[in-house]
């Protein structure tokens, strides 16, 4: 099993970046999950995958995907959209993006912080999902669990909070929210020239 740290993510993501460049067609990817947390918001431990939203036409991102993953060993779900379903589209709160990249031709973006910790919510995996909820907690300044519950109805219009995830939010609330967790260099992504 491969394991992505923050550096095989980077040299993932610009060897994506090179190959959907070489394509022609704009095309690029929304990451949410592990991968993003250790891209743009905390150092944590490895993800075994990145977790997206392919944006263009899905044909080419698979494509270039599939390549990378045969010239690096990878296995070939490396970069999937397994978790693409999750990722609250219809909520009264527009998730937003971050950019992390993005030229003519390809765009690279993270969700929010506040889309990822509804995200994680919805998730609520015991043993998973904790840590990472409670720096989010952080990052996003909920304090109190009527806080954590408006975030998640706003992201998922029309549902309440699970109730595995009310016991999430209370136990990191018990235990206390951490400090905000410092915040990791800027990736850099572009393709490597000369």
């Amino acid at each position: 099993m491969t394991l992505f740290d923050r550096d095989l993510l980077e040299e993932g993501l610009r060897q994506l970046v090179a190959r959907l460049q070489e394509s022609g067609v704009r095309s690029g990817i929304r990451i949410v999950g592990g991968a993003a947390l250790a891209l743009r918001y905390f150092d944590r431990e490895s993800t075994v995958d990145i977790d997206a939203h392919f944006i263009g036409p899905t044909g080419v991102v698979e494509e270039a995907a599939s390549a990378i993953a045969r010239a690096n060993g990878w296995p070939d779900d490396w970069l999937n959209r397994k978790a693409a379903g999750f990722i609250p589209e219809y909520g009264a709160r527009p998730v937003k993006w971050l950019t992390l990249h993005d030229d003519a031709d390809v765009v690279i973006e993270v969700a929010s912080p506040e889309a990822l910790l509804a995200m994680k919510l919805k998730a609520n995996r015991p043993g998973r999902d904790e840590t990472d909820a409670a720096k989010l907690m952080a990052i996003c300044g909920i304090a109190a669990l009527d806080e954590a519950e408006q975030l998640y109805e706003e992201h998922y219009s029309g549902e309440v909070l699970p109730d595995r995830a009310i016991r999430m939010v209370e136990m990191i609330l018990r235990v206390g929210v951490p400090d905000v967790p410092p915040r990791p260099p800027e990736v850099d992504i572009a393709p490597r020239t000369g």
